[in-house]
Parts: structure tokens; sequence; C-alpha cells
């Protein structure tokens, strides 16, 4: 095959449509513009490599920087940094609760999410690249453009799913971290600790003043207390 035969490399933007919009998509309390720039600015890279190979005359090698595996490879790099960003999020939104509401740590990891809810936010998250998965590699089309169309149609999709999964998963968490906000520390065993105190100060008053038998040490302690030289 030929660069003549291949085509042109397609401009990549006007293919990614809305994914490379100026304006801001996502959650709006937890934006991630910042990822899907750096995700954009990937496959720009990627198209600048492709245009120079194919001036070059090497034809799959331009095909290569474009491939569905090249695709695959920058969209994996984006749903981890968001993985790794909701997580985050969650446990600063656990941490903010407890300090709140005075939490100690050891109640606090009762709520938090463990490591296998870690690994289901984790799957949850990448498995909404399925679409792009799913599309047939653009670098064996016939005709390349409709095939990098095909590739950025089924990304755009990918990054819907993703926006959806973000915002349910951050959705699943807020009554715990609600219930973490609203806790208080149980007042049944200070008051139990206060009438406990009240009542043995109580008593070693009342013995001390003779009013009580006070055996053994206590005892000692009562004789001790008369033999003062009070006035």
């Amino acid at each position: 095959m030929t660069a003549h035969a291949a085509g042109p490399v397609p401009e990549i933007g006007p293919l990614l449509g809305r994914l490379a919009t100026c304006d801001p998509r996502g959650p709006a309390a937890f934006p991630l513009d910042d990822v899907r720039y750096n995700l954009l600015g990937g496959l720009y890279a990627r198209a600048g490599l492709a245009r120079r190979e194919m001036a070059a005359g090497r034809v799959d090698t331009a095909r290569h920087q474009l491939s569905r595996d090249a695709w695959l490879a920058d969209w994996r790099g984006a749903a981890a940094t968001v993985t790794q960003q909701c997580l985050a999020e969650i446990d600063g939104r656990f941490g903010a609760a407890a300090a709140e509401s005075r939490m100690p740590r050891r109640v606090l990891e009762r709520w938090v999410p463990t490591a296998e809810d870690r690994l289901v936010i984790r799957s949850r998250i990448e498995s909404t690249g399925i679409p792009l998965e799913r599309v047939r590699p653009p670098e064996t089309a016939a005709d390349w453009q409709d095939g990098l169309l095909r590739a950025a149609m089924a990304l755009d999709e990918s990054w819907q799913r993703l926006e959806r999964a973000v915002v349910a998963e951050l959705g699943d968490w807020d009554g715990d971290v609600t219930a973490v906000r609203a806790w208080r520390r149980p007042s049944r065993p200070l008051w139990l600790l206060s009438a406990m105190t009240l009542a043995l100060a109580l008593a070693l008053g009342l013995s001390l003043g003779g009013y009580l038998p006070a055996p053994g040490p206590l005892g000692t302690l009562q004789r001790w207390f008369w033999s003062l030289p009070w006035p």
C-alpha cells in the first residue's frame, strides 16, 4: 500500500466532535475536563506522528499510530486517572464528614470503601470503554477516515458512559457520607461513667465522715483522716 492509496491522515479534531469541545463536561461537582483534555492531547499527538510517518511513505506505521490499540491505550490511561480521582474524592468526602462529626478513625474504617469495594469501582469505570473495545479496528478499514470516525464515535460514547459511571459511584456513597457526618459519640457510657464517679466520690465522702463503715484500706484512710489536727 502506498501513501497515495492510503490517503492523507484525517484531522482528528472534527472527528472527535463533542468530546473535543472546550465547554465544560461531566459532573458539575466533580469536573473531569483535565483528564479529557489530556486524552485529547494524546490523540492529537498521535495524529501528528501519523502525518509525519505518512509523509515519509511509512503507511503501516502511520496507521499504527491511530490503530485501535493506540486509542485503547490512551483511553485506559484516562480511565485509570479518573478511577484514582474518584476514589480520592470519596475518601475526601468521608474524611471531611468524619472531621465534622469528630468520628474516631477506628470507627470511620467501618464506613469507608474496602479493598474489594475499590476493585469494584475500578472495574465499573474501566468497563465504560466497552464501545471502544468493540469497534472495528480503524487501521483495517478500506476507508481510513470512516474507520477513524467510528473509533471517535465509540470513544465519545465511552466517555459519556464514564461520566455517568462516576456520578453513580459518587452517589452510591452519599448516604454513608451523610451518616458519618451525622454521627455523634454515644452519650450513655459517658453518663454511666459520670454517675459511677459521683457515687464513688459520695461513698468516699460518707466513709471519711464516719457515716459509713470503712473496711480494709479505706478504714486506714479514715483513721488517718481523723488523726489530722483539725481546728
